[in-house]
C-alpha cells in the first residue's frame, strides 16, 4: 500500500492550501481592521444635526439675547417699564451694552428676565445666550456652566440684625444654640454658613425674585440674625437704617468671585465675554461704570511694569 494511500484521512489533498489561503485574508482583514482610524466618540451618526452655538446664532442674527436675574446696582428692574428691554439698567447691563456697542458691526441686545429659584432651568432653557449678572462663582457651577473670568468680588454672610442688638461682634460668635439665623435658600451665604455654624437654628427662606424678604424675618422679629451678601445687606440696612444695622461690612467673613454665566457648550461665546471683561478691565471702563454705579464690590488692582525697553538706562 502506498504510504499516502496508508495515511489518507479522506481529505482532498488540494484542501490545505485553500485553508492557508482563507487564513491569510482572515489576517489581512483583521489587520486592516485594527488599523482604521477609530471614528469621533461624539462625531454625529447620519441623519443627525449638530445644535447651533450662541456665538454662531449670534452671529447669524447679530442679536445677543441676554439673561438677568435683578441684583441692584448690577441689574436694577423698573417694574413700571412696560417694554422688556428697557425695563432694567445697571452696572453689568452697561457691560453687555458696550460688548454690543463695540461688535463689528454692532449687535442687539434683547433682555430676558429669569427667576433665581430657577436658576438652572432658565439656564438650560436656550431662551437666551448668556446670563449678565454678578453670578457668585461656586464649585457646583463652576461644574455644570461656563463661567467668565471675574469681573468683581464680593463680600458674603455679613448680617442684618435689629438696631440694638450687641450680642455679636464676630461671625464666629453666632454659634450658638439659642439663637434662630434666616438664610436664603441655594444662596452662597447660606453655604458658607451651613458650613460655619452647627449650633444655630437655620430658617430657610426662598427668595425668588426679592432678595430682601429673607432679611424682614429680622425686621419682623422671626429670627435673630440674617445672612446674605454685602450688596443686599448694604442696600437693605440703608431702606431700614432706623430698625436694624449691618455686622462686618468692612471686614466680610468670606468674599467670592462674580461672572457672567454661559452653558456648558458655548466655550466661544465664554472666549469672547472673557476677552472683553479683560479689555474693559484694562481700558478703564469697569472703573466708570463703578463710579456711575456706586458698586458694592471690590476689584482687582491691575499692577503694570514698564518693559525694559521703556526703562531708562543704569547711568555709569
Amino acid at each position: 500500500m502506498p504510504l499516502n494511500e496508508q495515511y489518507d484521512s479522506g481529505t482532498p489533498s488540494w484542501l490545505p492550501y485553500a485553508a492557508l489561503v482563507l487564513a491569510g485574508i482572515s489576517i489581512c482583514l483583521s489587520l486592516f481592521i485594527l488599523m482604521r482610524p477609530a471614528p469621533a466618540v461624539n462625531a454625529p451618526t447620519a441623519g443627525t444635526q449638530r445644535a447651533e452655538g450662541a456665538l454662531e446664532r449670534i452671529k447669524k442674527t447679530q442679536t445677543m439675547r441676554v439673561g438677568y436675574g435683578g441684583f441692584p446696582p448690577y441689574t436694577i428692574v423698573d417694574p413700571r417699564e412696560s417694554d422688556p428691554n428697557k425695563r432694567v439698567s445697571g452696572f453689568t447691563v452697561d457691560m453687555v451694552n458696550e460688548i454690543a456697542k463695540r461688535y463689528v458691526p454692532p449687535l442687539k441686545v434683547e433682555w430676558y428676565n429669569l427667576n433665581w429659584d430657577t436658576f438652572r432651568a432658565d439656564m438650560l432653557s436656550g431662551k437666551f445666550d448668556f446670563l449678565a449678572d454678578a453670578v457668585y462663582d461656586t464649585i457646583p457651577k463652576a461644574a455644570d456652566f461656563g463661567m467668565t473670568e471675574p469681573f468683581s468680588y464680593f463680600g458674603i454672610a455679613a448680617a442684618v440684625v435689629k438696631k440694638t442688638d450687641n450680642r455679636f461682634r464676630t461671625f464666629q460668635e453666632l454659634d450658638r444654640s439659642d439663637i434662630t439665623v434666616a438664610l436664603a435658600q441655594g444662596w452662597t451665604s447660606t453655604e458658607y454658613a451651613q458650613q460655619h455654624l452647627s449650633k444655630p437654628k437655620f430658617k430657610m427662606v426662598t427668595v425668588g425674585k426679592d432678595a430682601y424678604v429673607q432679611l424682614d424675618d429680622v425686621l419682623f422679629g422671626r429670627a435673630d440674625v440674617a445672612l446674605n451678601d454685602i450688596p443686599t445687606v448694604v442696600q437693605y440696612v440703608r431702606a431700614h437704617s432706623d430698625k436694624v444695622k449691618a455686622l462686618w461690612v468692612d471686614a466680610p467673613p468670606s468674599s467670592v468671585p462674580a461672572s457672567f454665566v454661559t452653558r456648558r457648550e458655548d466655550s466661544e461665546l465664554l472666549a469672547l465675554l472673557n476677552v472683553s471683561i479683560r479689555i474693559m478691565k484694562v481700558d478703564g471702563t469697569l472703573e466708570v461704570l463703578d463710579k456711575k454705579w456706586k458698586s458694592l464690590g471690590y476689584f482687582e488692582k491691575l499692577v503694570l511694569v514698564p518693559g525694559a525697553g521703556l526703562t531708562p538706562a543704569t547711568k555709569k
